[in-house]
């Protein structure tokens, strides 16, 4: 019985660990954006939905870049695929990306702004200094063709909160504490019935 327990309680607990409870997610205008900490100054940033934006997003094609912010002290960061631009986005509308003081990092697409999906996953390495990724900022500029000078819509420039827990996990702590008293029980009563023969 006990090595069961204990296998349970590990399940539960690498469960709980890995799952997205512990992430940050915003819906803004039919696209929600993600964020996640990996540990080690990392930080994953999904963006789901973008082909189906709505309000002044709709029909965007292309992201040109973004920036990160209120995510700790660093000293820079890179994104494969995308060009750390210390000076701010691209059309101006974001400035003070120098980490530390300012703490936003911005990501540039360059010449080529990269092509939207509706699942798209950025791995984010922050380095020089401690990361908190407990609030991070969010600022976005997408397009709708492949060239531009103004960003199409809103540049997003909001806070991604804590993603709140489920429902279901204060019914399902109060089931695991019955099953924990429910095996003290069974073991009070098994040492009972040892001591009386």
């Amino acid at each position: 019985m006990k090595k069961s327990s204990r296998t349970l309680l590990t399940a539960l607990a690498i469960t709980f660990a890995s799952s997205g409870a512990w992430a940050n997610s915003l819906t803004f205008q039919n696209v929600t954006f993600s964020t996640t900490d990996l540990g080690g100054g990392q930080l994953q940033l999904a963006i789901t939905n973008a082909l189906n934006a709505s309000g002044n997003w709709a029909g965007i094609n292309f992201l040109e870049s973004f920036a990160v912010g209120n995510v700790g002290s660093f000293t820079g960061a890179s994104l494969a695929g995308f060009t750390f631009e210390p000076g701010g986005l691209s059309n101006g509308s974001a400035s003070g990306c120098t980490g530390n003081g300012a703490g936003f990092a911005c990501f540039s697409a360059g010449t080529s702004p990269f092509a939207l999906s509706n699942n798209m996953i950025f791995d984010i390495h922050f380095s020089g200094g401690p990361t908190n990724f407990g609030l991070p900022d969010l600022k976005v500029d997408f397009w709708t063709k492949s060239f531009q000078t103004q960003s199409t819509g809103d540049l997003l420039s909001q806070s991604i909160p804590a993603t709140p827990l489920p429902d279901s996990l204060p019914l399902f702590a109060t089931g695991l504490g019955l099953l924990a008293m429910f095996g003290w029980w069974r073991k009070q009563k098994g040492a009972a019935a040892i001591a009386a023969a």
